[in-house]
């Protein structure tokens, strides 16, 4: 579990129910991106954003990433106009995976309202912390059992 929570660079700022960050850039705006945690959902085959130049509000769309088996919408961490996307990660998905805290940012935004929906952000260690018990119990599951495992045999002369 020390290696997930290892993982978070400090300097960044995260939303915890979204698993996104934000970096707060010098010229006002925020870089804004998925955490190494969202490569959780599957290999990424696929990333649609909203256009540039769309006003979006905290906690609804910014686009949808793209799994083979679900698609995963990615929720705006703070409210802003999408100042651009990552044209990056649209030719290479996989740069999420690979890079998530660099070359695999998302979004670009001009905050609406950063400092009424600060608060609601988290750095580093104060996301560390919120996330550590809900590994470990995600780590704690045990798989669940197949208990028609023994059902399921075929016959090959009688069928199923």
């Amino acid at each position: 579990m020390d290696e997930h929570l290892d993982t978070l660079p400090t300097d960044l700022l995260y939303a915890p129910e979204q698993d996104m960050w934000v970096r707060l850039e010098a010229d006002g705006s925020a870089r804004v991106g998925a955490t190494h945690l969202v490569a959780a959902h599957g290999q990424f085959m696929l990333f649609t954003p909203r256009p540039a130049d769309t006003v979006v509000e905290r906690d609804r769309s910014l686009g949808v990433m793209e799994t083979a088996k679900t698609a995963v919408a990615i929720h705006a961490p703070i409210s802003g106009r999408i100042v651009e996307f990552n044209p990056a990660v649209v030719d290479d998905v996989t740069l999420i995976e690979r890079d998530p805290y660099g070359a695999g940012w998302l979004f670009r935004l001009a905050p609406a309202a950063l400092e009424a929906e600060r608060a609601q952000l988290q750095d580093g260690a104060s996301y560390a912390a919120w996330l550590a018990p809900r590994l470990a119990e995600k780590l704690a599951q045990k798989p669940i059992d197949d208990e028609f495992a023994d059902d399921l045999t075929v016959d090959p002369h009688r069928g199923y």
